[in-house]
């Protein structure tokens, strides 16, 4: 089956600077991307098309794949024969898949764990490796596949810390220092380590020196009212107002 254009989805023609194959993409109208719940962890469900099975635009000839866009354009650090090398394992992660065709649940998984691999080559920041992990966790929590979408969230959480670690400026896209702080302590909470989340939950809500929207506020203070009662963490929001986390 072609690629075709819809009410939702729109065709754009590209060159892939790595091979200069040139391809078509699919892309979403985000206009009519219909929300129906956003979860904790800042992720959607979404009614009828998924726009993350569009985010990443992949060369059907060389795999060779990263955010749609300008972001996709620029090559990076890529070294070509590098890159070359690992066609094979590029090939095998694919699993052959034919890129040319409509993006299915599969393809968009394997276009995710493409990029994640591109990034590595093109030496993209620990937190751009994070954030695709957390696109893919979203992917499997769409089909209830509960297990990898934990093994995705904690790369995630790996990668973003490594980020805090090791980056001057790390880019995590349009949140705020006060947002990722609580996206951290989120996805502590998920991973099961609830002391931590609680630190990372403490340090948004007291913590006024952080550039943080009500809105997190609100979501760090109801996590935190959530773990109140679990074992080993004891520490009450209205009590320890005013008190920085000890992260």
């Amino acid at each position: 089956m072609a690629m075709q254009q819809t009410e939702q989805i729109w065709l754009k023609k590209v060159e892939c600077p790595l091979c200069y194959e040139e391809f078509q993409t699919e892309n979403i109208w985000q206009g009519k991307v219909s929300v129906l719940e956003e979860y904790p962890d800042l992720g959607k469900r979404y009614q009828g098309t998924n726009p993350l099975y569009y985010s990443v635009w992949v060369c059907p000839s060389c795999y060779y794949a990263d955010f749609r866009g300008d972001e996709f354009l620029a090559t990076g650090k890529i070294v070509d024969e590098a890159f070359e090398e690992d066609f094979e394992i590029l090939s095998m992660v694919a699993e052959r898949a034919d890129f040319r065709k409509p993006r299915t649940f599969a393809l968009a998984v394997a276009s995710y764990k493409l990029a994640i691999l591109v990034a590595k080559h093109k030496q993209s920041s620990h937190a751009r490796i994070g954030t695709f992990n957390l696109r893919l966790a979203w992917l499997y929590r769409s089909i209830k596949k509960r297990q990898q979408e934990k093994k995705y969230l904690q790369y995630t959480l790996d990668y973003y810390l490594k980020a805090f670690e090791a980056e001057d400026q790390p880019d995590f896209g349009n949140l705020s220092e006060g947002g990722i702080t609580y996206l951290l302590g989120e996805l502590y909470r998920q991973t099961g380590n609830m002391r931590q989340a609680v630190n990372f939950f403490q340090k948004v809500v007291n913590d006024k020196e952080l550039d943080t929207e009500p809105k997190y506020i609100k979501l760090a203070r109801f996590q935190w009212e959530s773990l109140k009662d679990t074992p080993s963490v004891e520490d009450d929001p209205e009590d320890e107002k005013g008190n920085d986390s000890e992260n």
